[in-house]
């Protein structure tokens, strides 16, 4: 009998065969030819030729024999270990011979040995392939990324950091780049794997994007290889496109350089490419969906060919035994996030329609089975609701549903108002697809009050509440008539729900909520809001009190920050992570106040079906608390979304326009008569005096056709314009907004539509916000341009030195200054009110001097006509590979404006100054700099700020010597600042 020992070895060898143990035998007795004694221990390290090519070959036959059951094994996983030093040593050997014999052995290694085997060693694997990039031989070349590939596409997050030092250590993608650039007559493979490389590198880390799209000469290379007859080739280019892409710098070089990278995406997404060259054009449409620049660019250029490759990447395809093949789903994944392209408004809805959208739609909800059950004769909608149940009850491509969801809300929402059953293919599957969604409706209000939302059910009752208030009569009525009948049964019950709970959430007794679910909740009640059948319901039940405490609530915890991005960020879109870059936060209309939207969607529509109710549902006290709760939201908001709902309710209480501070500000010069230059003149002579300047930015129709001249102009009005209306118009031209009573709103639409302010029309018509429609912005820069120069009364002059280049393109002074006008400055600031309009001799003066650099004083300018600090410094990778002294030659702008706006008293600009400031703070010595300007100019506010962030270094500073510069009350502050971190 053996032993027990005998028969745990014999469990410990299961699966292992006698080969395996023999090769495994030669594997160790070539590794010992090479092994040296070395301070340390063993190591690997020969450098005669035969041995190495001895030993490659004894690796390639044990890696030949392990089996997918034998690579967990111990002794493989030992064995593992042992072989990675030996050939990565011989790699590095750069002995051409046997060079590409190792690099063809290290490719079976990341293939044949699981990632979970080799995670522990991928530095010492991933250094010998990097650094072999150099060598001059192509097969060599080829073989090193394919295997780096392989790494790279099952790398865990943890290893990310160790690997990208690797690759920076030994400057792969400078290499990778070099080898592309001198292609020349190299095969594809090569291009292939190094291309798809640089991609991958690109995609997982995006601080090496800049030295990519910035490469001119990369750029052309890759341009000329998207010309290749080898499709593999046309697919690795389009992947690291799509890699550039994520970067918006990168994006925005693809888009300049013509139409070429385009072109070549939409050639690639037709349905007669294989499926991994069509989700090679679809991965980089994906990426330009993502930035206004892009979608705006697809849609000018290759709308009609963009929508049939989406309807043709959802529709062409079958499945297999049940099941859909996986790159399948993927192509159906990637057309879904490039149709995502109808959630923004464009003329491009309407090519969707045409194909058939809602056809496509359908057949990714419900399988064939039920797909086939589908009659033109269906009498009723219970049949309808049975099938569209049933389909949806079996779970078909669960993970498209989403996409659908989200699809369908994007048609809805920009649907023309025309739009009626007539302009689809099938009206039956349109009528099936919002009967599927408002049943995905109702099971997010079940799974809300089971408190286990997801994703999906967000996105369905968003779908919903973009559908019934869809802007088409006919969308919007039939899904009123669908949910109605689905919601029937349990409506009182699920509004009582809602109600309490969100009132429960605006008195702070629930504990934390998720975002999904506060969001159905939200989503639920505008629903329910929008259907008349249950909105006296709402609202008897206290709706609209609920509602404005819990915006109340949702207004007072939103911080409105700087959305300006510098370090990398993960972008979630199209149910995956992205890591982009560079990208600022775009105005996607609900941004971080999604739940703000909801709830002002939900109130405005209270409001606005009100009517006779309005005495009985709130009080005099209630509505001057609701008009100063949305007034401060408007003017405090950063998305479009909570602003326009705002302007919406607002128009109901005899508000009209679009409230911000600037404007507030602006609208003080309309009652005094400083710096007036025309004179309105209405048929019974009754005249307003005017700033010309104001009315050619704002309302340009009020203004002669011909040219103005510096003398006193009057312009004489139509009979037809009222003097009070007229007083109403100039009111919003002045702050962006006006209050009339209803009687004058008539007069001022007529008027308002004669001028062409279409957005003050669209508040006067009481017009429900179209979804995504921008808000229009107080903005008076454009009065700095040419057809400014006319009415400008002053010239602001930079300090310091003419620059070389510089040149005025209305006068012939040869200083740095800015044509400007005392009737913006003055309304705008405080103090150049008191210099311009003193009495003293800056007052007679046509010039200014102000205490700034030119880029400080166009800055300030800026501010002053439009509340926004622009041009904003450089961001993302544009910003981290400038040096220290490039850097710091960004921030003094906005140095100079924190000390100016102090003492101008401009609290706003002054705190905008110190947000770029800080973000901006990125090394010591641009602190240590900061601290000295901060004493010279007593702002020891900065000096604050600059110490406090190199308290940490503090200690080194002292011994290195670099606070030397510094006197000692400034080493003091730094001290103290040192001092009190060490204490926190």
């Amino acid at each position: 009998m053996r032993s027990s020992s005998t028969k745990q070895v014999a469990e410990n060898n299961r699966g292992l065969n006698g080969r395996f143990f023999t090769l495994r035998s030669r594997l160790y007795n070539a590794l010992a030819l090479g092994l040296r004694n070395e301070e340390g221990g063993r190591r690997w390290s020969c450098t005669d030729v035969e041995t190495q090519r001895h030993v490659v070959r004894t690796i390639d036959a044990f890696l030949e024999c392990i089996s997918s059951d034998m690579s967990l094994h111990p002794l493989v996983k030992d064995s593992v270990a042992d072989i990675v030093p030996a050939l990565g040593t011989t790699l590095l050997q750069k002995n051409e011979a046997v060079m590409k014999l190792a690099s063809k052995v290290f490719v079976k290694l990341v293939n044949v040995i699981p990632y979970s085997v080799t995670e522990s060693l991928l530095s010492d694997i991933v250094h010998p392939l990097s650094s072999s990039l150099s060598s001059c031989h192509v097969p060599v070349v080829t073989l090193c990324a394919t295997a780096l590939n392989a790494i790279l596409s099952c790398l865990s997050s943890k290893k990310d950091r160790d690997v990208w030092k690797v690759l920076e250590e030994t400057e792969t993608i400078s290499y990778i780049i070099q080898q592309i650039q001198c292609g020349g007559s190299k095969p594809p493979e090569f291009f292939v794997e190094t291309i798809s490389l640089l991609s991958n590198i690109l995609q997982r880390w995006p601080s090496s994007r800049f030295c990519v799209w910035n490469n001119n000469g990369l750029m052309e290379v890759l341009s000329s290889l998207s010309l290749e007859p080898m499709l593999s080739v046309r697919a690795a280019v389009l992947q690291l496109y799509s890699a550039i892409a994520l970067c918006r710098n990168g994006a925005k070089k693809l888009l300049e350089i013509g139409n070429a990278p385009l072109q070549m995406m939409m050639e690639s997404m037709d349905d007669v490419n294989h499926n991994y060259l069509q989700l090679a054009g679809f991965t980089l449409a994906e990426s330009f969906v993502v930035s206004e620049e892009g979608r705006l660019k697809m849609i000018e250029s290759y709308v009609e060919p963009l929508a049939k490759s989406v309807i043709s990447g959802l529709s062409n395809w079958s499945m297999h035994t049940g099941k859909l093949m996986k790159e399948q789903m993927s192509l159906i994944k990637g057309a879904c996030c490039v149709c995502k392209i109808v959630c923004w408004p464009g003329k491009h809805h309407n090519y969707f329609w045409k194909l058939g959208i809602e056809s496509v739609l359908l057949k990714l909800l419900l399988d064939d089975f039920h797909i086939k059950q589908i009659s033109e004769h269906f009498s009723s909608l219970d049949e309808v609701e049975a099938l569209a149940r049933d389909g949806l009850s079996a779970n078909f491509l669960p993970a498209i549903k989403p996409h659908v969801w989200d699809i369908l809300g994007g048609l809805a929402t920009h649907c023309a108002e025309d739009f009626t059953a007539q302009m689809v293919k099938s009206e039956l599957y349109l009528k099936i697809l919002i009967t599927c969604v408002c049943l995905g409706f109702a099971a997010s209000l079940r799974s809300a009050r089971q408190r286990c939302p997801n994703v999906e059910n967000e996105l369905a009752s968003r779908a919903v509440l973009l559908m019934i208030y869809s802007p088409s009569k006919y969308i919007s009525s039939q899904t009123k008539s669908t949910l109605l009948g689905i919601l029937k049964p349990l409506a009182k019950e699920d509004i009582k729900y809602l109600l309490n709970t969100l009132n429960a959430t605006s008195s702070g007794i629930t504990g934390t909520m998720s975002d999904n679910l506060q969001a159905i909740h939200l989503i639920s009640l505008a629903c329910y809001s929008g259907l008349p059948q249950y909105r006296r319901y709402v609202m008897k039940n206290q709706g609209v009190y609920i509602l404005l405490s819990l915006i109340q609530t949702l207004s007072r915890n939103h911080v409105h920050e700087e959305r300006m991005l510098r370090m990398n960020t993960s972008f979630h879109y199209c149910g995956h992570n992205m890591k982009m870059c560079c990208y600022e936060f775009e105005d996607d209309w609900v941004g971080d106040e999604m739940f703000l939207v909801f709830g002002l969607l939900g109130l405005a529509e209270l409001v606005h079906h009100s009517g006779s109710l309005k005495d009985h549902v709130w009080s005099k006290s209630t509505e001057g608390q609701l008009i100063s709760q949305v007034r401060e939201i408007c003017v405090n908001s950063f998305a479009s979304g909570p602003k326009w709902y705002c302007v919406y309710l607002l128009s109901y209480f005899g508000i009209y326009g679009f409230p911000s501070k600037l404007g507030n500000t602006i609208g003080n010069a309309l009652s005094g008569d400083e710096s007036t230059n025309l004179t309105l003149v209405l048929a019974n002579q009754e005249h307003v005096n005017v700033h010309g300047i104001i009315l050619s930015v704002r309302c340009p129709s009020l203004l002669p056709s011909e040219g103005y001249t510096s003398r006193r102009k009057e312009i004489r009005l139509s009979a037809h314009v009222n003097h009070q209306a007229l007083l109403k118009l100039l009111e919003y031209v002045y702050s962006g907004h006006l209050t009339a009573t209803d009687d004058l709103v008539k007069r001022l639409k007529t008027l308002a539509k004669h001028c062409n302010l279409q957005p003050l029309l669209q508040t006067l018509c009481r017009n429900r916000p179209k979804w995504r429609t921008p808000f229009p912005t107080f903005d008076l820069t454009s009065a700095l341009g040419p057809n400014g120069f006319c009415f400008s009364d002053i010239v602001l002059e930079a300090k310091g030195n003419a620059f070389e280049n510089w040149k005025c393109e209305s006068c012939a002074l040869s200083q740095p200054h800015l044509h400007a006008h005392k009737a913006i400055l003055c309304a705008s600031s405080d103090h150049m009110r008191a210099l311009l309009c003193s009495g003293m001799q800056e007052s007679q003066s046509e010039t200014i001097k102000i205490d700034l650099g030119w880029n400080a004083l166009v800055r300030l300018v800026n501010w002053l006509y439009s509340g926004k600090l622009v041009p904003k410094p450089k961001y993302g990778c544009l910003w981290n590979n400038l040096d220290e002294q490039g850097k710091l030659e960004q921030v003094i702008p906005y140095v100079e404006l924190y000390c100016l706006s102090d003492s101008w008293l401009l609290e706003d600009l002054h705190k905008e100054c110190s947000k770029v400031i800080v973000n901006c703070l990125d090394s010591v010595n641009m602190a240590v700099k900061l601290i000295q300007i901060g004493a010279d100019c007593c702002q020891w506010d900065l000096v604050e700020l600059a110490a406090k962030f190199t308290a940490p270094s503090y200690h080194h500073l002292r011994n290195s010597g670099k606070l030397l510069e510094l006197d000692e009350q400034l080493v003091d502050i730094v001290r103290a600042a040192s001092v009190a971190r060490l204490s926190q």
